[in-house]
């Protein structure tokens, strides 16, 4: 049984009033508070999951110039929400909050509904993007508990146990709903994160500059080193992989996936690497099995290596060999889904490498392409 116990007593007017009067006056000028919406929020909530506040700013304010508001984003395609996502990783967020918009536009005339169950029954809004939104945009008296908030709140209350267990979470968002304000419960929500982000700290916490430091339960007892405890995490599991630029006409082969870390995404055939030594026969058979499917063929002669890269996704250790061939024949037509899925990919697209800024690309596939 997981161990909660903690010192979470601490008076709501404890926390609440120090730390909106430390917000008012530190908070960052970040473009989503500047002219906030229901819409922004929901935005750069689902940016900002897994993603550091630098990152996100210019591709919000990028999404934004394109897609003003919510009707705008619900019309665009999936391909161009993807596309607008590249560098952003992690592109089921894209895939969720275009999901979620569009079910705003069906089933709630274009407005986003000012209720967190309401929120919560969108489809890729789970429950701490529906409790942001609903504090943030609609001032509802809730607590969205995030890295941030999770670390604060187990600092404040002294609570030891892993915070990444379900049961310790479940306590943790209570003991922040005891502490979330009648008035102003948006703003408290974000200062919760504020303070996470900029004092409260994962590593060498400014404890000298929190507001709450004087309630603190970690710092009175010494434990700001401890908390926030995780489970220990396995090690990533460390991935070799073959990727091929079939090159036809001055265009490269695309391929997409449905399943795995960038589905729905654009990227090169490729192959696991079973043995030290197999990059070059892995690359030949994604080269064939995708160019066989658009109806052309590959000239094994042409295959060469290129170059090397290697990415660190959440739980893989990504290592890929890039390789050039060269097909002969004409653009076929693309396969149909039938024919696709036997090869593992839903679509296929000749692209000019040139020219991707409208097809949906991850950094590690750019990093491909960009292979000279």
């Amino acid at each position: 049984m997981v161990d909660t116990r903690a010192d979470d007593a601490i008076p709501a007017r404890a926390i609440a009033a120090p730390l909106l009067r430390w917000y008012d006056r530190a908070r960052r000028d970040l473009p989503w508070r500047r002219t906030p919406s229901p819409y922004r929020t929901l935005v750069s909530e689902f940016m900002l999951q897994q993603t550091v506040v630098a990152t996100v700013i210019p591709h919000f304010d990028r999404f934004l110039a394109r897609w003003p508001d919510l009707p705008a984003l619900a019309a665009a395609s999936e391909e161009q929400v993807l596309a607008a996502w590249s560098g952003l990783g992690y592109y089921a967020r894209a895939r969720n909050l275009h999901r979620a918009v569009r079910a705003v536009a069906d089933q709630h005339g274009g407005v986003v509904p000012d209720d967190e169950q309401a929120l919560a029954a969108l489809p890729g809004i789970g429950p701490y993007t529906a409790a942001a939104v609903a504090a943030i945009a609609f001032g509802r008296r809730t607590f969205a508990l995030d890295g941030n908030a999770a670390r604060v709140t187990a600092r404040l209350a002294g609570v030891t146990a892993p915070v990444d267990q379900p049961a310790v979470r479940a306590r943790l968002r209570a003991i922040g709903q005891g502490w979330v304000p009648a008035k102003r419960a948006g703003d408290f929500v974000q200062a919760v994160m504020e303070l996470g982000a900029t004092v409260c700290t994962p590593r060498s916490p400014d404890c000298a500059a929190c507001p709450l430091a004087s309630v603190c339960v970690a710092r009175q007892r010494d434990l700001v080193a401890r908390i926030p405890a995780k489970t220990p995490r396995p090690q990533k599991r460390v991935v070799r992989l073959a990727a091929v630029r079939v090159r036809l006409d001055g265009q490269i082969l695309l391929v997409r996936g449905q399943t795995g870390l960038l589905a729905g995404t654009w990227m090169l055939p490729s192959e696991t690497v079973a043995s030290p030594d197999g990059a070059a026969q892995a690359a030949r058979v994604a080269a064939e099995t995708a160019a066989r499917a658009n109806g052309v063929t590959i000239d094994p002669q042409t295959l060469r290596g290129v170059g090397q890269v290697r990415h660190l996704f959440t739980h893989r250790d990504a290592t890929v060999d890039v390789f050039d061939v060269t097909a002969r024949g004409r653009h076929a037509r693309p396969p149909t889904n039938e024919e696709s899925s036997v090869h593992g990919y839903t679509s296929y697209t000749w692209a000019d490498p040139r020219a991707r800024d409208d097809l949906a690309l991850s950094t590690f596939v750019r990093k491909q392409l960009d292979l000279r």
